[in-house]
């Protein structure tokens, strides 16, 4: 099979990171757990969210570790035949100027770092994150796709692709004839090898 496969969420617990680091910065508990993003956990402003990104966005590239057995399945479905693409809407990524050279490269170089290996990488905007990753498995022609945002698996099912979608708080309410939940790396392997 053709697999894509999103990355923050999905290789990494992006929600641990926002509690975390935002506890430091907001000097305050995160006001929604079931939140997907930064605004949402803290209440916060636009700005504030924005400044936030630019004290710990960095930090959180270069030193937040993969989810448990991630790099593991992924090296075991390239193993067993899979294509594995990486489909991604990070921060600036698409920027065509030194902070989105910074970005990519940084991104890159954390995927060596925990010895992932994909056969090619998409990168979204993350404005229009849903069209950009409809594209990005088109493009690859991929049979399914491993995601965590609620709206970005939603817009792929409705368009035809099968989506794994990662169990989190903030994707409960989630469901879709062409989407099954997923609550670990294993259990990833699981159902892909089932199918």
């Amino acid at each position: 099979m053709i697999i894509g496969v999103d990355c923050d969420g999905v290789l990494t617990d992006m929600s641990a990171y926002i509690y975390e680091y935002g506890e430091k910065w907001f000097k305050r508990k995160p006001v929604n757990l079931d939140g997907c993003n930064t605004s949402e956990i803290f209440a916060c402003t636009e700005k504030e969210e924005f400044r936030f990104g630019l004290r710990y966005f960095f930090t959180y590239c270069k030193k937040w570790p993969p989810r448990e057995g991630a790099s593991e399945i992924i090296s075991n479905l390239h193993n067993d035949g899979h294509i594995l693409y990486e489909i991604t809407a990070r921060k600036f990524v698409t920027m065509h100027n030194p902070l989105g050279w910074y970005s990519r490269y940084l991104y890159e170089h954390w995927l060596q770092k925990h010895d992932f290996r994909f056969d090619d990488i998409f990168y979204c905007s993350e404005n229009k994150a849903c069209k950009d990753k409809l594209t990005g498995c088109r493009k690859f022609s991929v049979d399914i796709m491993i995601d965590d945002r609620s709206d970005v698996a939603l817009y792929l099912a409705d368009n035809g692709i099968r989506v794994l979608l990662f169990d989190t708080r903030y994707n409960q309410r989630t469901s879709h004839e062409n989407i099954i939940r997923v609550y670990s790396w294993n259990d990833v392997y699981k159902k892909i090898s089932e199918m």
